[in-house]
């Protein structure tokens, strides 16, 4: 009898665990290519990233996620989603960062069918949710986590968007195909400002709206990121390199961003979609730097192939100093591909894409970018005027 009892005891110790983690979903996608790519164009040859053949990873990634439903439509939710980040070689990226637990959306949060959903840890900002890449149904970033993406902080569009750490979401219901979200990226470092003599707080506010009504898709997003400047006659968010880091000049200082963007998609599969985005700069030495950008997309599918081309620009930089052309700010990208699915969850990627940067541009591709100089070091960047350019073949397997 205390033989059958101490069994029955055991096998409940297992048994428990995993009833009460029976809804945990595992979820990601394995996605890579081989591509031919190069970055000239600088005045430079030496500064030239020349031709060659490279191994890429198109941002895989890992996930678990989960919930506990509390009882009168409201849920606890939980994620926690993992870059696998350049899988090819070996774990780490060109700039020597090496994939960690958690890198990407991860987060604990309230699910209520009415209210909507409250988050709190690393996670997409409102304004790239609804309003920008992040937003499926929109579709403007039209080859998204491969090479070609070009919705990207350091890109030619979506130079807005952000994942924030440190920070709060609020994501509202469908309200009647309306969706609303808010973000609030707080500033745990306080960074002092040994020009003012004041702390500074960075923190970062976005908001997104979107619209859905059957095919047609409309959105618009607000972004600032407070005391945060660029540096003087560049749009070059400012960072010190002072030890200990300061935050000279950018106290009471902000970068703004606005968006709208709209698609629709016709019953006979063909797609058209566009995106406006503008921002101002404060810059370090006084003064208001603006500067903005476009791009239209279209599509057409073919039962389970789909053909892509868009076109985006990032304008002249405005108010620059005298003797300083903004024109020399402006970058361009063409991107052309197509995706066939083999079924549900495989499928196969092709495309060609370059950007056109003006001698003092430098915007790269928002996935697997190309650096000139400081290769697989923390410091790696593209030299300004060079224009990189990939053409590429890939595969993606989600689970």
């Amino acid at each position: 009898m205390q033989k059958k009892n101490l069994a029955a005891l055991v096998a409940s110790l297992f048994i428990v665990p995993v009833a009460a983690h029976a809804d945990v979903t595992i979820y990601g996608f394995l996605s890579a290519g081989i591509e031919s790519v190069k970055a000239t164009g600088n005045g430079n040859s030496a500064n030239d990233y020349t031709s060659r053949t490279r191994v890429s990873d198109y941002n895989s990634r890992i996930g678990f996620k989960g919930n506990e439903d509390l009882g009168n439509g409201t849920k606890a939710i939980w994620q926690v989603e993992s870059s696998l980040r350049n899988f090819e070689q070996g774990g780490t990226d060109d700039k020597n960062n090496s994939a960690t637990l958690g890198t990407r959306n991860t987060f604990v949060g309230i699910d209520n069918a009415d209210f909507g959903r409250v988050l709190l840890g690393n996670h997409d900002s409102a304004y790239k949710v609804l309003s920008g890449s992040g937003n499926s149904a929109l579709g403007v970033d039209i080859l998204i986590n491969t090479t070609a993406e070009n919705f990207g902080k350091s890109s030619v569009n979506g130079r807005g968007e952000e994942r924030l750490k440190n920070s709060i979401h609020w994501y509202s219901p469908n309200w009647a195909g309306f969706k609303l979200g808010a973000s609030w990226g707080v500033d745990e470092a306080r960074l002092q400002d040994n020009t003012s003599g004041s702390s500074t707080d960075a923190k970062r506010l976005s908001l997104g709206l979107a619209y859905n009504w059957g095919a047609l898709n409309l959105s618009t997003g607000w972004d600032r990121r407070y005391d945060t400047a660029v540096k003087a006659n560049t749009n070059s968010i400012y960072t010190s390199t002072a030890t200990p880091p300061d935050a000279n000049g950018t106290s009471g200082k902000n970068v703004s961003l606005y968006n709208i963007a709209g698609s629709y998609k016709f019953d006979f599969g063909t797609y058209i979609g566009g995106y406006y985005e503008w921002a101002t700069y404060d810059q370090i030495g006084g003064g208001q730097l603006k500067q903005d950008d476009w791009m239209i997309a279209l599509g057409q599918d073919f039962g389970a192939a789909s053909i892509k081309l868009g076109y985006g620009q990032l304008g002249s930089l405005k108010n620059v100093a005298t003797g300083i052309s903004g024109d020399d700010f402006k970058a361009k990208q063409w991107i052309l591909g197509g995706t066939y699915d083999l079924s549900k969850t495989t499928q196969l990627i092709a495309y060609y894409t370059k950007i056109t940067n003006n001698a003092k541009a430098s915007a790269n591709f928002a996935n697997d970018a190309v650096y000139d100089t400081g290769l697989g070091t923390s410091g790696a960047k593209l030299t300004s005027g060079n224009s990189p350019q990939a053409f590429g073949f890939g595969m993606k397997v989600a689970f």
